[in-house]
């Protein structure tokens, strides 16, 4: 198994969202669109709360996305178009 990599810019990144239990916005590689807080996450999967509190499981490698609900993202947003993820800075 491999460790998980703490020291990551983008692993911070979710532990600052479940440690200010900031609202997100996921998106899915199905283009499907989730919203909730991060309760936790490691190497494999990140954990969704929605809106009633109930624990969606998500692997990683099914996320085109995620970005703080308020519409946040910086100099490093990304937007959805015609279902497909476009880098905007490229």
């Amino acid at each position: 198994m491999t460790e998980f990599q703490t020291g990551l810019p983008s692993v911070r990144q979710i532990q600052g969202f479940i440690k200010e239990a900031t609202l997100v916005q996921m998106r899915l590689l199905t283009n499907e669109l989730l919203t909730g807080r991060v309760r936790w996450q490691d190497q494999h999967c990140i954990c969704l709360l929605d809106d009633t509190d109930n624990p969606i499981v998500i692997w990683r490698h099914a996320i085109a996305y995620i970005k703080p609900e308020s519409g946040g993202g910086g100099n490093r947003a990304v937007a959805s178009v015609e279902s497909q993820t476009v880098n905007i800075f490229q």
